[in-house]
C-alpha cells in the first residue's frame, strides 16, 4: 500500500504490488483531504490566529451622547505594518494576529489626540472583541486641560482608566464606575501628576482622593515608559492594566478593558 505525503501525487503506472489492499477511493478524493488537512507542504496545520474588533468613540462632556469616530486609522504599537479604518460607526476589526503575543492598539484621526488603548496580551482562544478607544476631540482635551490649569508637556503623556463595576462597561448607560477605590502606578511617580479623580458629573476633580460613581481617573504629563495602574478597594478585587506611555499620546483603558472590578 503507498502511504501518500501531503502535496505527493500517485504514481502514474502503479504496480500489482502497488494497489494490492489499496482503498478504493481515488486520487482527486484523497488530494482534496489532504489540502483540507495540510497548510503547506511540511503537512503542519496552520498556526492559530486571534481576531480583534472593537469601536472607537469620542469622549463627550455630560449630557452628551458618546460619538462615533470614524474614518481613524488603527494600528498596533508592535506591528504597525498592519492598519484598518473605522467604518461609519467607528467599528473596526482587525484579523492574524498571534495569540500570546502583545498588542497595544493605535488610533489615529485629524481632529483627535492620538490614543492608546492598554497593553493585552491576545488571548489563546481566538477572539478579542469590544477593543474600546475613548478619545476626546482636540477642543475637548484643550478644555479639560483648561479646567486642570495644566500645561501639557509634549514629551510626555496623560493616562486615563476607568475603575468599573462588575459587568459594567462603555457599552452600558449611565454611571458604570466602583466608587470609592483608589488608583496606584507602578513605577510610582511623584504627586504632581495624580492620580486625579473624575467627579460624577465626568469632570476631573484634583479636590478627590477617591473614585466617584463615574470611575475615571487621570495622571497627567507622565514621562514615556511602562507602566502598570491597579486599583484598590476592600472587599473588591480588580484587574489592573499595563500602558505603553509615548510623548504626546493619550493612553485610555476604556471599558470592558480598563480597572475593571472581577
Amino acid at each position: 500500500m503507498v502511504l501518500l505525503a501531503c502535496g505527493d501525487s500517485a504514481p502514474s503506472d502503479p504496480t500489482p504490488s502497488d494497489t494490492e489492499g489499496a482503498l478504493t477511493t481515488d486520487s482527486s478524493t484523497t488530494l482534496d483531504e489532504c489540502e483540507t488537512e495540510c497548510s503547506d507542504d511540511t503537512g503542519e496545520p496552520p498556526a492559530p490566529t486571534v481576531d480583534v474588533s472593537g469601536d472607537a468613540f469620542a469622549f463627550t462632556l455630560p449630557g452628551e451622547p458618546y460619538g462615533l469616530i470614524d474614518g481613524a486609522t488603527i494600528s498596533i504599537l508592535e506591528n504597525p505594518a498592519q492598519t484598518v479604518t473605522t467604518d461609519p460607526l467607528g467599528h473596526f476589526e482587525l484579523g492574524s494576529l498571534p495569540p500570546g503575543g502583545t498588542a497595544t492598539f493605535v488610533l489615529e484621526r485629524n481632529g483627535f489626540p492620538t490614543a492608546h488603548t492598554k497593553t493585552f496580551t491576545l488571548p489563546q482562544e481566538g477572539v478579542l472583541d469590544q477593543v474600546t478607544f475613548q478619545v476626546p476631540d482636540d477642543a475637548l482635551f484643550d478644555l479639560l486641560a483648561g479646567l486642570l490649569m495644566l500645561e501639557v508637556d509634549p514629551t510626555a503623556c496623560q493616562m486615563v482608566s476607568t475603575v468599573t463595576r462588575v459587568g459594567k462597561s462603555i457599552y452600558d448607560e449611565g454611571a458604570h464606575g466602583e466608587a470609592g477605590a483608589t488608583v496606584t502606578v507602578d513605577p510610582p511617580l511623584p504627586s504632581e501628576h495624580g492620580p486625579i479623580y473624575f467627579n460624577a458629573s465626568v469632570i476631573p476633580d484634583p479636590m478627590l482622593t477617591e473614585t466617584s460613581e463615574d470611575g475615571g481617573v487621570l495622571l497627567t504629563n507622565v514621562p514615556p515608559g511602562t507602566y502598570v495602574l491597579s486599583a484598590h478597594k476592600d472587599g473588591v478585587t480588580f484587574e489592573s492594566v499595563t500602558m505603553q506611555c509615548e510623548s504626546g499620546v493619550l493612553v485610555n483603558a476604556s471599558p470592558p478593558y480598563g480597572l475593571q472590578a472581577l
